[in-house]
């Protein structure tokens, strides 16, 4: 056990000041684009919604859980299935906190073709929702300009009202510090309250991989081609994984001998798709929208896998993670200490939060009472 421990703690040092970075990187995404502004950019039919929905979604740091009620929302206010689906798709696939942890532990060329590859399968999946639900989409189109022209009859008597309006949101409107400090708060308190458990335990899997199973292990499923692939992609649809937490998952891929492409290929099915959010889609979107949401995620992600392994058979791109290589003091421990301690300083305080939430529920508040 105590290699299990050392090997831990030394992934720990490695991963954390990449994790922080990406924590930091996680607040000024939030604090320079607005949930308002996106739900403007994502409306609209036809395949630039789709585009877009897909280019936004990528950096933003929501994991697969928290993505759902903003896509919910997005499509209620307007935005159409297929933009909601590229959306729904691109957000939990990657973002700016997964990027940072992936140079370290994936390596250069997967960090690089990871969030490429998951704009192409969210617009791939956006693309299939568009074909299977054009004859819906067109009548809800024709119904909301309807009550466009209804409503604008309204807008004369209404003016005063939009002016005031318009000033009240003047005067809510943040300065950029505030927007700054409050866009770190949501990334130390909300996004890693719902990465912390999740992050540990991939940290934990890869340790057990790198302590029990030799390099190399898994070289002989190499030799498998789609039916290797198609197993992994299946065996990661239900599972809930973010894509933080799936990075530590691949890398002990990696070291057991499994291709770039699977790894890849994991990182695109796990995070996009799981029981809570494919119950969603379908109540949301209905089940032409899940089949072909799906078909997008699975379909992408055998092929954008296969295409990664060829590239690296014929090209030669891949190169060796960080934490794959001997030298492991490549960053000062100063850092890599000061970074571990300040995470678990965060993970202290969302546990304290947690539990005050607890005591403080309703079933608390009636024990109290009694």
């Amino acid at each position: 056990m105590s290699d299990f421990f050392n090997v831990f703690l030394d992934l720990t040092l490695d991963t954390a000041p990449w994790l922080l970075l990406g924590l930091i990187a996680t607040g000024l995404v939030k604090a320079w684009i607005p949930e308002s502004a996106v739900s403007r950019w994502i409306g609209g039919r036809g395949i630039l919604p789709i585009i877009r929905g897909a280019l936004i979604g990528a950096p933003l740091p929501l994991c697969s859980c928290g993505v759902i009620p903003m896509a919910v929302g997005l499509r209620r206010n307007g935005a159409s299935k297929p933009a909601t689906v590229s959306f729904l798709v691109a957000t939990p696939e990657t973002g700016v906190d997964s990027i940072a942890l992936s140079w370290v532990m994936l390596g250069p060329f997967l960090t690089i073709i990871r969030p490429i590859t998951a704009i192409v399968s969210a617009v791939m999946s956006g693309v299939l929702v568009m074909f299977a639900t054009a004859e819906e989409e067109e009548s809800v189109r024709s119904a909301t300009q309807q009550k466009k022209a209804s409503a604008s009859s309204c807008s004369n008597s209404a003016s005063s009202c939009c002016s005031s309006s318009a000033k009240k949101a003047k005067q809510k409107k943040q300065s950029a510090w505030a927007n700054l400090l409050a866009g770190l708060k949501y990334a130390m308190r909300n996004v890693w309250d719902d990465l912390a458990g999740w992050l540990v335990g991939g940290l934990v899997v890869t340790a057990l991989v790198m302590t029990f199973i030799p390099v190399g292990e898994l070289n002989s499923y190499m030799e498998s081609g789609w039916l290797a692939m198609f197993i992994m992609v299946l065996a990661s649809v239900p599972v809930y994984v973010c894509a933080t937490a799936s990075t530590p998952i691949a890398a002990a891929m990696l070291y057991a001998g499994l291709t770039p492409g699977m790894a890849l290929a994991f990182m695109i099915a796990g995070p996009a798709t799981n029981l809570v959010t494919l119950g969603i889609v379908k109540k949301e979107l209905g089940l032409k929208t899940l089949l072909a949401y799906l078909a997008g995620i699975v379909g992408s992600a055998m092929s954008l896998g296969f295409m990664a392994d060829l590239i690296v058979q014929n090209w030669g791109f891949y190169s060796e993670p960080l934490l794959l290589k001997t030298q492991q003091e490549w960053l000062p421990m100063w850092l890599a200490w000061g970074s571990v301690l300040f995470l678990l300083a965060l993970s202290l305080l969302s546990f304290y939060r947690k539990m005050t939430t607890l005591t403080s529920s309703p079933k608390g508040d009636v024990a109290m009472q009694t």
